[in-house]
């Protein structure tokens, strides 16, 4: 059994939930190690409750899109699981129709024009890697969630 499963069993058991329980797999926030580092604490703390992809991305991944009550264990950048959250609410929306009151749920940022010049580094960084093409009116799967469950 992984860290990733063990740590799922062990929220089950705690909440007292049926072993059957799904879960829709890990969530690992970030482009790199020190990224998610940052991104995870501020999951943990409460002040990040919302996250944004790329559209293009799952389909490249061939990986299904979000939807509300949605379970993910979320892991460091090494897969030690860190929390569980719960998907709330999914937006998929043109990446330049995200509203500041959207943006701030994702807490990375103090201001609106700060988020935009994080996220188009983000996304046209996220474009050349994953081989689609980064433009303002892309759709993008804009999630909230919520923490269910904190290691400790």
């Amino acid at each position: 059994m992984t860290k990733v499963e063990e740590f799922w069993f062990e929220y089950l058991e705690k909440n007292k939930l049926p072993k059957n329980t799904p879960y829709s797999g890990e969530f690992v926030l970030g482009e790199d190690e020190i990224m998610c580092l940052q991104l995870t604490a501020l999951v943990l703390s409460g002040q990040k409750t919302a996250t944004c992809s790329a559209m293009d991305s799952f389909i490249i991944d061939d990986q299904p899109l979000p939807k509300v009550g949605n379970n993910y264990v979320v892991t460091d950048w090494n897969e030690i699981p860190l929390c569980i959250i719960q998907t709330t609410n999914v937006n998929i929306l043109p990446y330049n129709q995200i509203t500041w009151e959207m943006a701030a749920k994702e807490g990375e940022d103090d201001t609106f024009e700060s988020w935009k010049e994080n996220h188009n580094d983000f996304f046209e960084y996220d474009a050349d890697i994953m081989g689609y093409e980064f433009s303002p009116e892309m759709p993008v799967v804009f999630e909230e969630f919520k923490v269910l469950y904190k290691k400790g």
